[in-house]
């Protein structure tokens, strides 16, 4: 027999399932008691987070990276290696600001389905983020247009950084 205490909605209930075989449970809820079978069941869709917009905040720009006039070069095999080795991330990845749709948690993106001028509904998928080794699809919180996309599949995001930047509306 398993006993769960649940909390619905403020109250607490103790809940007794006592397996009698197969697909059938005596379950015992407060003084009722239940004869349960269970007659179908089916596997509830892979977890799905829809994130917010984030309202923009006045950040300092970073100071800017070398140019690549001034840079060393390095010989063209150690070059590929390296551009190999991770994906090149996208401009301006970090910080939500205005219109962007920022990753909810850590992770690295696995896929980005839309592109700069597609037209979005409210709930349909932007990105896939493998965060803990689940896969989160990220979808879109309103209609809009996408004008930026942020991020390139294989690049590592942090909490806030942007996904994709919504056009003006």
């Amino acid at each position: 027999m398993r006993r769960y205490t649940l909390d619905i909605r403020g109250r607490t209930f103790v809940v007794d399932v006592d397996e009698q075989g197969g697909d059938r449970f005596k379950v015992v809820v407060g003084e009722e008691t239940y004869d349960v079978e269970i007659i179908g069941d089916q596997s509830l869709a892979a977890a799905s987070i829809t994130p917010s917009l984030v309202p923009a905040e006045a950040r300092a720009l970073p100071a800017a990276a070398p140019s690549a006039a001034s840079a060393p070069t390095a010989p063209a095999a150690k070059r590929d290696a390296g551009s190999r080795a991770a994906p090149k991330p996208a401009a301006r990845s970090t910080g939500g600001g205005a219109g962007a749709l920022v990753a909810p948690m850590p992770g690295v993106i696995l896929d980005v389905a839309v592109k700069p001028g597609d037209t979005v509904t409210r709930g349909q998928e932007i990105a896939v983020l493998e965060a803990m080794k689940m896969q989160n699809s990220v979808k879109s919180p309103r209609d809009g247009t996408i004008a930026e996309v942020c991020v390139v599949p294989g690049q590592a995001v942090g909490h806030g950084d942007a996904i994709v930047r919504f056009a003006s509306a």
